[in-house]
């Protein structure tokens, strides 16, 4: 299901959307605010918590970050770092509400990935 959603980012998305990010540099950092859904497209990258010691792996052909697309003034809860070169498909607030109104299958998507992200922390893998 996480592919359905990433083909959704990327049917609302547009060139000027793709984003690089080198192995060891910062998407964003816990406390920032928060107005981007990202698609992965390449690489993988670790979401860490200062305050925790979860650690995420977000993996080619997931999409993260819709928290803060769901509520506005969203303060980021993790920072993301890229554990090696990644391309990244980024989705404002108004291009996130108009494939939701046009695609309602998007909403689906997103839950489904967000499910299969925790029952992946649940057993212990990243």
């Amino acid at each position: 299901m996480t592919l359905d959603a990433l083909r959704t980012v990327e049917a609302f998305s547009d060139a000027s959307c793709v984003r690089g990010l080198q192995a060891g540099e910062t998407l964003f950092r816990e406390g920032d605010g928060g107005d981007r859904l990202y698609g992965l497209l390449e690489g993988s990258i670790e979401l860490r918590s200062a305050g925790s010691s979860a650690v995420e792996r977000i993996r080619a052909g997931h999409v993260f970050g819709a928290a803060a697309l769901a509520k506005g003034e969203h303060r980021r809860r993790v920072t993301a770092v890229a554990l090696e070169p990644c391309r990244l498909l980024e989705l404002g607030r108004k291009e996130f509400l108009f494939a939701l109104q046009e695609t309602p299958m998007f909403s689906l998507a997103l839950i489904a990935g967000l499910e299969e992200r925790l029952e992946q922390l649940k057993a212990g893998g990243h």
